[in-house]
Parts: C-alpha cells; structure tokens; sequence
C-alpha cells in the first residue's frame, strides 16, 4: 500500500490541488450517503491517486464544504488534467447536485470495458481488478457508514484500493480498445459524460413507489400523502425515509389507513415522531379526510413514449420504423455480438431513434456500425437516419 494522506484542512486541499494541476491525470472516486444513513444525498470522502499516492480528501471538518473544496472542483472543471473513474455517473450526478461542479476530460473503466464488449457488460471495479490484474481486493466497507468519524483504518484502505489501481486498469483497456480500432469509441463516450447534469424537480416523487406496489388511481392520494408526510418527518429527523416508515408499510397503510387514535397507538412499524403532534393529527387526517385526487399534470411535464402520442398512418409507419430497427439489430447481433449489438440499439435507444433519428439519437461510432451492418444485409440505413415526419 503506497502512502495515503488524510486531509481535513482548507489549506491541506489548497496544497493537494496544486500538486493535482501539474499533473497530466489523476485517478478519482467519491465516497457518499444516499438515504443510507441521513436524509438526502451527503458527500463523504474524496479519493484521488496521482500514480504514485493516495489522497483521501475529508470534507465534513471543513466549515464551508464548498468553498473549501473548490481548488480541488478547479482540476475536476480543468480540461488538461484526465480524471481517470471507474462508473463515474453517481459521483458526477451528486457534483452536480450538491455544488454545481461539472468535470472535465473525463476517462471511465466501465465504459472502457464496456466498449470491448465483453460477456459481462456491467462489471464492478472490484471485479475488473479481478479480471484484469489477476487478485482480489477487500470490498467489506463497500456499505459501511461514511459519515461516521472517525474513518476506521479498514476504511481508509477501502476507499484508497478505489483509485489506486485506476491507470493501470486504463492503460490496459486502453491498450486492448486501440488494438480493436475502438479507442475513439471512448472518447466520445467519455466526452459525452462531460454533459450529464442531474435531474432536478420531480414533480410526483411518490410515482416509482407506487408503480411498484401496484396502487389503483383511487388509492392514490392516501399513498400521496402518506409518501410526502413520511418525507416531512424524515427531513425534519435528518433520517433516511425508510427510518420512518418502510415502503412495504407505506403500501400497507394505503390499503389500510390509520382512522382512529387506538389504532395509531397500537400501530406497529410506525416511527415514534409519527405518534407525536403535529404528525399524529396529520397521519389521522390522511386516514379520514376525503383527499384530492391525482390533478392531470401539465402537458410539458408528460412523459408519454413517442409511439403513443401517433394515431393511424403515422403510427403504422412509426411501426415499420421499429420492425427496421429490430431487424437491423438482429443483424447487428449476427456481425458484432449480442452484447454490441445492445449496445447500438438497446430498447431505449431504438425508441429514440422512431423519434429522432439516428443521427440525432447515436454517437458517431454507433451510426458508423449500424450503418455498416445495413449496407452489409441489403437494408437501408437512410430510412431511420433522420427524425420521424408526423
């Protein structure tokens, strides 16, 4: 294990990020609390490797987080350094949540990996360390508590094993892309990283949930609202949503609502806070009161997939357009792989195209393969090119 430095001062992040400036890469990872341990998303620890070693940059002892870790958010926005990550979409989601930071020159080994495709398309870093370096690192802190302080000497280790073996990993992959012609495959995968922000404002968080659970439209508003008190609480107790009430509970009360005062006190699995004023009122109103139904939301805010908004010739050639896509992947399967061929056009990305096209909808490496694969069975490529004509 090389050196690690454990950092916890302003100026210790000054000195690190000036050193990380000079450099032509550094590996980096996050550690984070997502409704884990407290309510919301809460980072807990930055890794950086300069390829000699370890950073772990603690950003809970710093009195302003973000003004304090801004020389190190400056190499992250600082396009000369590479930020070498392994499935780096959670860490630059949460960047982008909590300070607005969006990085630069980014290289990811999961997308490195994947561009090979290999059998197994969605490999966790420990698991390519495995595959590719030939040993085994220790993952038993993986789910351990990152805001807890102090870090244990297990953890300190974990979090270091995530970004030291990161460019070996690289110049490998990287190594094996080039000998298949792939290597600007990954860099426009990585390029378009750069753009991912996260999505804020949700306008009915309680849906996924209650799709899941199968709640009628006419259970509905009890769900509703138990979903968003259940919220309240949590917020207010700095507790994770499920501290509160479990989803199988939340299900359960939608079905069985809480109507009296007994029932509320002889309630299992209900949080204490929620037996308390003002909640107890408020969980016996939901259990009582006639509630509003669900309101039609806006038309900008529907999400209705592309062919269900078509109706009579367009929507039969809106159907020819995917009976040509699916055909077009069963080619792609026979030239490349099925796991390619997923890849060009999994059932996300040929929706897109009905709707877009494929020029639109693909990076240029994928219009390139498709295109090639159409020409080689005798289909013409030409036809979901360009955007769909209503």
């Amino acid at each position: 294990m090389p050196t690690i430095h454990y950092l916890t001062t302003a100026e210790a992040v000054v000195s690190a990020a000036a050193h990380f400036a000079t450099l032509p890469r550094i590996g980096i990872d996050l550690e984070f609390d997502d409704m884990r341990h407290r309510y919301g998303r809460h980072l807990a620890l930055i890794q950086v490797f300069d390829g000699l070693e370890v950073y772990l940059i603690d950003p809970l002892p710093l009195p302003d987080m973000a003004a304090g870790l801004e020389p190190l958010f400056a190499v992250l926005r600082n396009p000369a350094v590479a930020k070498v990550f392994h499935s780096c979409k959670s860490d630059i989601l949460l960047l982008d949540e909590l300070f607005g930071v969006h990085c630069r020159n980014i290289v990811d080994t999961s997308v490195q990996f994947t561009l090979l495709a290999a059998e197994d398309n969605n490999i966790s870093l420990g698991r390519l360390i495995q595959a590719e370096l030939g040993f085994e690192v220790d993952k038993g802190e993986q789910k351990s508590n990152w805001l807890k302080r102090p870090l244990t000497e297990a953890q300190k280790e974990y979090a270091a094993n995530d970004v030291l073996y990161l460019f070996e990993l690289t110049d490998r992959l990287s190594a094996r892309l080039a000998e298949l012609g792939r290597s600007d495959w990954a860099a426009q995968e990585n390029i378009a990283l750069e753009a991912v922000r996260y999505g804020r404002d949700d306008p009915r968080p309680w849906s996924r949930n209650a799709a899941k659970y199968r709640i009628t439209p006419q259970e509905m508003p009890i769900f509703r609202e138990l979903y968003l008190l259940r919220d309240a609480v949590a917020r207010q107790l700095d507790r994770p949503p499920y501290h509160v009430l479990s989803n199988d509970k939340l299900a359960e009360l939608t079905r069985n609502p809480i109507e009296t005062t007994l029932q509320l006190r002889t309630a299992n699995g209900l949080h204490p806070e929620l037996k308390r004023p003002p909640y107890a009122e408020q969980l016996l109103a939901i259990g009582t009161t006639d509630l509003a139904p669900e309101a039609p939301l806006p038309a900008d805010q529907r999400k209705f997939p592309f062919r269900r908004r078509l109706s009579g010739p367009a929507a039969t050639r809106a159907e020819a357009r995917e009976t040509l896509l699916n055909a077009l992947k069963a080619h792609l399967a026979a030239d490349h792989g099925t796991t390619m061929a997923n890849m060009v056009l999994s059932n996300r990305l040929i929706a897109d195209i009905i709707e877009l096209g494929a020029d639109a909808a693909l990076r240029p490496w994928q219009q390139q393969l498709l295109r090639e694969s159409a020409e080689r069975h005798g289909e013409s490529y030409e036809q979901i090119a360009a955007p769909f004509q209503s």
